[in-house]
């Protein structure tokens, strides 16, 4: 009965003109309101959608998962009446993306592969002050491979020239000691049977 009266003043004028107006006053306001901005891919204009707290709609990244979530698998809540069901969904959807992934590459040339493997360790997921640490120590490697590398500028004393060759001779000496030590091990330790 209650179900009736309810369809009743749906569709009595009064509601109608309520609803109308109340959809007025949001298409006012929804102009208003920041959007989304980004590319659509159909035609390469603006995004028109509502903008969420993060500068983009729910369909350019609005709900991804901010600073330690991001890049991470979001688990259904565990209380819901249908988490079993959402969550066996959510299994079964992350390896159809994993098997699809693993194709993807397989038919990855090379030089494709290269640069997928160069992005994904530049664009790794964490926290933003994480990818910053790391890019900064890639930096730091990089120019210290780089200052390894070059030849030093300081010209080489006799002295010094002299003490490098005795170094590299002892060092070779050492090494043919060594071998000869471990052919005689070899030899004596033939064990009950040899």
């Amino acid at each position: 009965m209650k179900s009736n009266r309810l369809n009743t003043w749906r569709q009595s004028t009064q509601w109608r003109m309520i609803s109308r107006e109340a959809i007025k006053r949001w298409n006012a306001k929804r102009e208003t309101l920041p959007k989304c901005g980004a590319r659509r891919k159909r035609d390469g204009l603006p995004c028109s959608q509502l903008a969420k707290e993060n500068g983009r709609c729910h369909y350019h990244g609005g709900t991804t998962p901010k600073g330690d979530q991001w890049g991470l698998v979001q688990w259904p809540n565990g209380k819901a009446p249908d988490a079993e069901a959402k969550l066996q969904a959510k299994l079964k959807r992350i390896e159809r993306i994993r098997k699809a992934k693993a194709k993807r590459l397989a038919a990855m040339s090379p030089e494709e592969r290269q640069r997928y493997d160069q992005r994904a360790k530049t664009h790794a997921p964490g926290p933003a002050a994480e990818r910053a640490r790391r890019r900064d120590d890639r930096k730091r490697a990089a120019e210290i491979r780089a200052s390894l590398e070059t030849p030093d500028e300081k010209p080489v004393s006799a002295e010094l020239a002299e003490l490098q060759r005795q170094a590299a001779a002892l060092e070779e000496a050492r090494d043919h000691y060594r071998r000869l030590a471990e052919q005689e091990q070899a030899k004596q330790d033939r064990g009950v049977f040899g």
